[in-house]
């Protein structure tokens, strides 16, 4: 396979670079890879590159001067995996918009459609590993995974102009398997030790997402059973007791808020506060139930702190409600 991103920015010079030089340029020379060390105007890159036919390797070890954009085209639509070490990339289309952000020890699985962008590179030294993988192995292999629906629609359909995972902190893993790869016998099969690689990088990458997908279906699960019991129990104490309501679902004070915020969009203490003013109306229009008697049913036991939070709410004492209304 061959790769899929063309450097734009014409270099001051291109040097190829065999391993027995590469010591001094790199903590990490691939015996089974080519190199060239390109000058930029600001920048010194050793270009590390395998083929393989199911995907293309690039291990870029970046010498950054100072802070600067480089320009590069994608020449076809691609799934592209990208592990970064130490530092942080910012990625642009060509009309300068902001398509995806990444920090050190960062690694993500994307599509990109063929067309021109802009990657910021801060000043630094530091390594990029950059897979192009073969697309109809991707799809046939890892195409009834649920996590990848979205990334492989994405490139089945066209239209979006990127489409990209979530990030995850397993690039320092990714390293350590491509240093493992470094270290195997000369007389193993490259092609199959490659393919292990390529797959391990996948494994890794999708037991992130596994874990992640689970713990938001987790979490909105949750979600839902306070959003239940709150609506269910608006008028008792416990709701109004954060505490108590984490024991109740096992869990802690933060976690409760932060679901109970999920739930209801808003804050749990204003959503007990909006169920309360709203079953307190309800009652005032369609019954003839004292105040006293609605404040207690709603979960207020002073009346007068009922009528305060009531006229906060509606602009009008719960008395005077009565009278607009006939």
């Amino acid at each position: 396979m061959r790769s899929h991103v063309k450097l734009l920015q014409k270099p001051l010079s291109v040097i190829n670079c065999p391993i027995d030089q590469r010591s001094a340029l790199t903590q990490l020379p691939l015996k089974l890879a080519e190199a060239c060390y390109v000058t930029l105007e600001k920048s010194d890159i050793l270009v590390q590159s395998i083929r393989h036919h199911l995907f293309y390797f690039q291990c870029y070890d970046y010498k950054v001067k100072t802070n600067f954009e480089i320009d590069f085209e994608i020449t076809e639509n691609s799934f592209f995996m990208l592990a970064i070490q130490e530092s942080s990339s910012i990625l642009y289309n060509h009309s300068g918009d902001i398509l995806s952000e990444m920090s050190g020890d960062s690694c993500r699985l994307a599509y990109l459609k063929a067309g021109k962008y802009k990657r910021s590179l801060s000043a630094g030294n530091y390594r990029v590993v950059l897979l192009t993988i073969r697309p109809e192995w991707l799809i046939s292999k890892y195409g009834e995974l649920e996590e990848l629906s979205e990334l492989i629609s994405s490139f089945k359909n066209g239209v979006l102009e990127s489409y990209s995972l979530p990030g995850f902190n397993i690039a320092a893993q990714l390293f350590n398997s491509l240093r493992k790869l470094n270290t195997l016998s000369e007389r193993r099969d490259a092609e199959i030790d490659l393919y292990i690689f390529l797959n391990d990088c996948i494994r890794r990458y999708m037991l992130k997402v596994s874990q992640g997908l689970v713990n938001v279906k987790y979490q909105e699960g949750k979600a839902k059973e306070i959003a239940d019991f709150v609506t269910k129990n608006y008028a008792s104490k416990v709701v109004g007791d954060e505490t108590g309501l984490a024991d109740r679902f096992m869990m802690s004070k933060t976690m409760l808020v932060r679901l109970a915020k999920l739930a209801f969009d808003r804050p749990l203490h204003q959503q007990v506060i909006e169920l309360r003013m709203h079953h307190g109306l309800k009652m005032l229009l369609t019954t003839q139930t004292t105040v006293r008697e609605i404040s207690a049913s709603v979960g207020y036991g002073d009346p007068k702190y009922f009528s305060r939070a009531f006229k906060k709410r509606f602009g009008i004492a719960p008395n005077e409600t009565r009278v607009t209304v006939r």
